[in-house]
């Protein structure tokens, strides 16, 4: 099933802390940084970064439908960007 949660006002970490303590099983972000500013180490919560030349929905709107193709594929606790062009490739710090 399926689960949308949307915070607003709530910093990166807090929000990661969140749904790594609650039954997520996939964070979902189009922040580019993301990787680069929170500690990802430990977590067991799938992340996904939409590597977009844009965040108007037009842009993300492919890659969304593109996570769904991919998901069951990724290892828990990985990060793994998905670019415009729709590939997928695991983060590397």
């Amino acid at each position: 099933m399926w689960t949308r949660w949307v915070a607003c006002g709530v910093k990166d970490r807090e929000l990661l802390a969140l749904a790594q303590a609650n039954p997520f099983d996939v964070f979902i972000t189009a922040d580019k940084n993301f990787a680069y500013q929170q500690n990802l180490r430990g977590l067991t919560l799938l992340v996904v970064i939409l590597d977009a030349n844009s965040t108007r929905p037009d842009y993300l709107l492919p890659l969304i439908t593109r996570i769904g193709d991919v998901l069951q594929s990724l290892a828990p606790g990985s990060v793994t960007l998905i670019n415009d062009a729709g590939e997928v490739t695991a983060f590397q710090a």
